[in-house]
């Protein structure tokens, strides 16, 4: 049996039907089929234009032959004989040819194109995701609506239709402090702008409101937006039976009109406070710390293929150590993986520790492919192989293939551990032992977020691109470093690659040089 070594991992954006929100690089695709789209779209609504014009001029051709005959007479208007040949023309190729022009289809091409593309289209599970990443977004980076929606991360701005579409996703979700906010924001935004507010229904919004107050405990706001609707819309019987109900909840219990309910108040572990706070931003490091945080070239003991090019070496935090490479892969070297992985990116899975098997799982929303030296008729993945064996001491002949990621919208992966713990299945389902070792490459800056953290002992890890952070799992007994638990936190504003690589080493455990 081996025992696994080596952990590395690589990491992109990209989508694909039904799972689009998993990944940014298949949506990419997605904006050019709109923009494509958009251009048929215009061409049909000239179309149209052009259609009515017709209509228009026909009409009006008529209206002034009607005014004659309403200024003269039907008898005196057809002694002219001009008159009489121009009121047959007009039937014959007006009147006669009008459903011609009523029922020209002018959408035909544009539905093909629709219907030809619609396999590239989102789904409801789409739909549902992308909602579900920007709550993620919002509570991970502490972001209120209005930072979202008044286009301050950078993107368009949202109306309050849009506004009210979130808020109608978190209120299916049964996510009441997401509705609450997001059809406030609606609600703002139709107050303030009456053409928006052609576009929503306040009813409707007022009875989210009530009802999100109701299921947070907060009676007297329920109570308040039920009377909001009612001034909007006096006798909704159903409303009308809700404030009943909720007068009748206060009778019974009237200390509940007063309870404070705090709107922002999330049930979380410890563990995901911490992780949530470092993915905002790092712990400060002590001075005396700080000096410890070093930066050298290596080669490895005078390697021949890093003497010309030494390893630029950067120690990123101490418990557990994480040594930063920097500037490991090249730019072509990068762009190769991303080109080989685009085709094979599927939905990321997890190992569920109870069965052993891979499976799709919510707490980590991406895609990956994984690249071995036969997908790569260049040899960029068999070099890069090298150079990790070559810096490490670590024998990649064993390694499993290269593992490619792409983050979607708000994609992450909660804390976790690389390695299996005591308890859990070894990896003996992929015919080796547990991973000694992580490495995870950074193929591509990005602008917020993204960074990979350690709850348990306060480290932050900011993605660089052509960068790599390397650490340790298990210790020299061969037991778990649990100081190595690790999230990657979502990406905020920018896109984000890496990629993984699983190595294998023999026993015993003490033949490998540290």
């Amino acid at each position: 049996m081996c025992l696994r070594l080596l952990l590395v991992s690589a990491c992109v954006f990209t989508v694909a039907r039904a799972e689009m929100f998993t990944a940014v690089a298949h949506m990419r695709g997605l904006a050019q089929l709109e923009g494509d789209l958009l251009q048929g779209f215009k061409e049909y609504i000239a179309a149209e234009e052009q259609r009515v014009q017709d209509l228009k001029k026909f009409a009006s051709e008529v209206e002034s032959a009607q005014a004659v005959v309403r200024a003269t007479s039907v008898h005196e208007y057809l002694n002219d004989p001009i008159n009489s040949v121009l009121l047959i023309n007009r039937f014959y190729q007006g009147w006669k040819k009008l459903s011609e022009i009523v029922y020209r289809d002018n959408s035909i091409e544009l539905m093909a194109n629709i219907s030809l593309n619609d396999y590239q289209m989102p789904m409801g599970e789409d739909y549902k995701g992308a909602y579900a990443a920007l709550r993620r977004l919002q509570d991970t980076y502490d972001l209120k609506p209005d930072q979202v929606s008044d286009g301050q991360l950078g993107g368009l701005k949202m109306t309050a239709s849009d506004c009210y579409d979130a808020g109608r996703e978190s209120f299916l979700a049964n996510e009441w402090r997401h509705t609450r906010h997001w059809m406030l924001e609606a609600l703002n935004k139709s107050i303030q702008d009456e053409e928006q507010a052609k576009d929503v229904d306040l009813v409707d919004i007022y009875d989210h409101l009530a009802y999100a107050e109701y299921k947070m405990g907060n009676i007297r706001k329920a109570i308040q937006y039920s009377r909001d609707l009612l001034q909007n819309e006096p006798g909704h019987a159903r409303t009308e039976s809700n404030v009943a109900y909720f007068e009748e909840e206060l009778i019974k219990n009237p200390d509940s009109y007063n309870n404070y309910v705090d709107e922002d108040y999330r049930e979380m572990t410890d563990e995901h406070a911490r992780y949530e706070e470092l993915c905002r931003r790092a712990d400060p490091v002590s001075q005396k710390q700080h000096r410890k945080y070093i930066c050298f070239y290596y080669n490895n003991h005078r390697n021949p293929r890093l003497l010309l090019t030494p390893a630029k070496v950067e120690i990123a935090n101490l418990k557990p150590r994480v040594w930063m490479l920097r500037n490991v892969l090249s730019e072509s070297e990068m762009n190769q993986l991303k080109e080989l992985a685009g085709p094979k990116l599927n939905r990321a899975t997890a190992r569920n520790y109870a069965t052993g098997q891979f499976e799709p799982v919510h707490y980590r929303i991406s895609k990956s492919a994984w690249l071995g030296s036969d997908d790569d008729p260049q040899g960029y993945v068999k070099r890069i192989d090298q150079r990790i064996e070559d810096i490490t001491n670590l024998d990649m002949s064993t390694a499993e293939q290269l593992q490619v990621c792409n983050y979607g919208i708000g994609g992450h992966y909660e804390p976790h551990y690389d390695f299996a713990r005591k308890d859990e299945d070894a990896f003996t389902g992929l015919g080796s032992g547990n991973r000694i070792a992580t490495v995870l490459f950074y193929m591509s800056d990005v602008t917020m977020g993204g960074a990979t953290v350690f709850p348990n002992v306060g480290a932050r890890i900011p993605p660089g691109n052509g960068d790599a952070a390397f650490w340790w799992n298990l210790k020299r007994s061969g037991e778990g470093d649990y100081s190595t638990r690790h999230a990657g936190c979502p990406v905020l504003v920018g896109t984000k690659w890496g990629k993984v690589l699983l190595d294998f080493l023999c026993l015993p455990l003490y033949s490998i040089d540290c």
